[in-house]
Order: structure tokens, then sequence, then C-alpha cells
């Protein structure tokens, strides 16, 4: 679990076993991202500046799952 990562970054959590993260915010919202693996929530964990770090994994998942069907 990486705790507070921004101001409105409560904490962001990853079950290995799921290959899913949860993005926990501190307005009470929550947001689950499947098919993350491991090294990318780590590189997110390891960052330097872990929002941007997340903001870049979180987009790339978004635009991935709302590409439309070809």
């Amino acid at each position: 679990m990486i705790p507070s990562v921004s101001r409105q970054i409560a904490f962001v959590q990853y079950d290995d076993q799921s290959s899913s993260m949860t993005v926990q915010y501190h307005t009470g919202f929550r947001a689950s991202y499947t098919n993350v693996k491991q090294d990318e929530y780590l590189y997110v964990f390891t960052s330097a500046n872990r929002y941007d770090s997340l903001m870049k994994l979180t987009e790339s998942r978004f635009m991935e799952d709302n590409m439309p069907a070809e």
C-alpha cells in the first residue's frame, strides 16, 4: 500500500493475486483498475513523483478500457 500519494489521493493499494490496483481518494471515492502488472505498481511506489507516475498509469488504463472494439 502506498499511503498519501497527494492532497487528493489518500492511498493506493495493489492486490497481486488479482493484478488489480485501488486508488482511494480523500473524498471517499474509490477507483479500481484491473490487469495492472506488479512492476507497474512498483514503479509508482518507488517513483520520486508518485502522483505523476500514478496519473500516467491510470490514464493509460482509462484509455485502454474506453477504446472502441474493432
